[in-house]
């Protein structure tokens, strides 16, 4: 087995992990490949692969891609070889994660699960849209794993957005925007609308308003077969389109969008034990506790700073 390894070389710490992952893959004697295109940052990183430089062409014929960062790593991975039949997991960097399968402490034994053949390979499903101009002409957008976003090219601003099912009309919305996102994407900017969480071999679809003036603000799931059909009313200016939040593209009030669920060759890596939902349950609680944790430390800290001001203490080292 080849794995070609796809790394995001701006994460913070990532020559040690890719040095790791070179080692574990060097003393299980299996080969690897990175791609051509990364050869001059790798070796700023003090990193010498030697040959194991290939096209991208090449790399995506590799028995597995192993993406290391984080989230976003992973989606521009999946984006990148979606269209070949090869398989993907991803290495996490980071705090909180909910596409990667393997993580810095467990890297060694999953690589050997993968060698072994013990894994689980799932289908995804993607985003295909396509935007119809004014002249009938149709600009098809690249296919994404997360979500098509439409909203205001500036914070702040009410947008009004058409929704249409099918071509049947469903409701004008007046909020920040909305989202269309894949069951992979119900895990990201869907859910901190109040958007459901699909599993990730669902073949569903979600849309979700963001942050709707409106009392009907549900979202809704839908079949990967129905189409979504975004316009907006002529007094909106130029909007913005987002496609798993790095790639923009403006859209006019004449412009029709259209969303529709597709199937694509690459397969996803997912080990036994790894229960979907259990699992983004307890992170989503540890990132909660964390977070209630720092909040309790600042208003200690604020209270202990409060209480000295009133009694004229002054600590030098806080300042």
């Amino acid at each position: 087995m080849i794995f070609g390894i796809f790394p995001n070389l701006e994460k913070e710490g990532i020559n040690l992990v890719l040095q790791r992952l070179i080692s574990i893959l060097d003393d299980l004697g299996t080969p690897y490949k990175f791609l051509v295109s990364m050869k001059q940052k790798i070796e700023n990183l003090g990193l010498d692969l030697g040959e194991s430089y290939v096209s991208i062409e090449e790399l995506a014929h590799a028995d597995c891609i192993l993406s290391v960062g984080g989230d976003g790593s992973f989606l521009g991975a999946a984006r990148t070889f979606s269209d070949y039949d090869t398989l993907i997991a991803g290495i996490h960097l980071g705090d909180l994660g909910f596409l990667n399968s393997i993580t810095t402490d467990d890297m060694k034994e999953r690589i050997k699960l993968i060698l072994e053949g013990e894994y689980l390979k799932e289908s995804r499903l993607f985003l295909h849209s396509e935007i119809e101009h004014a002249n009938g002409e149709k600009e098809i957008l690249p296919d994404v794993l997360n979500d098509v976003v439409i909203g205001h090219n500036k914070i702040g601003q009410l947008v009004r957005v058409q929704l249409s099912i099918n071509d049947h009309f469903i409701q004008e919305y007046a909020s920040d925007g909305l989202i269309v996102s894949s069951p992979t994407g119900t895990t990201g900017y869907s859910l901190s609308c109040g958007g459901p969480v699909l599993g990730p071999s669902d073949t569903r679809m979600t849309v979700v308003p963001i942050c709707a003036h409106t009392l009907q603000r549900y979202s809704m799931v839908l079949n990967d077969t129905d189409i979504v059909k975004i316009t907006v009313p002529e007094r909106e200016n130029t909007l913005q389109l987002s496609l798993d939040g790095t790639m923009s593209f403006d859209f006019l009030h004449s412009d029709i969008l259209r969303v529709r669920g597709i199937s694509k060759p690459i397969r996803f890596v997912r080990f036994e034990g790894q229960e979907f939902f259990s699992s983004i349950t307890k992170k989503l609680i540890r990132k909660m506790a964390i977070e209630n944790l720092s909040l309790k430390f600042v208003f200690e800290m604020k209270k202990s700073l409060t209480f000295m001001k009133t009694k004229g203490i002054i600590v030098k080292s806080l300042y």
